[in-house]
């Protein structure tokens, strides 16, 4: 797979498609789960193209907040909260 913008790009045979995250906020961030993942499915990890903090909930229910993320984030993630400033996100299958 390989994601592209303006200035940069990932290649990385692991991952098999992404989806663009809008992240979500309330009951929806709340109720996303392994069982009911925001994007559809669980991501293998996220690409941060703006960076920020990220606020993301992961595969075991964890909250995580990263500050000044960017790139290539590692990761079982289900849902991305609204409060988070970075930007253009793509969850990766």
């Amino acid at each position: 797979m390989k994601l592209e913008t303006q200035n940069s790009y990932i290649t990385n045979p692991q991952f098999v498609g992404g989806a663009a995250v809008t992240p979500i906020s309330g009951s929806a961030f709340s109720s996303a789960s392994a069982e009911n993942p925001q994007f559809g499915f669980v991501a293998g990890g996220l690409y941060v193209g703006t960076t920020g903090t990220l606020v993301a909930k992961t595969y075991d229910g964890s909250v995580l907040t990263l500050i000044s993320s960017s790139g290539y984030i590692p990761g079982i993630i289900t849902a991305v909260s609204a409060s988070s400033s970075a930007g253009f996100i793509v969850a990766l299958k």
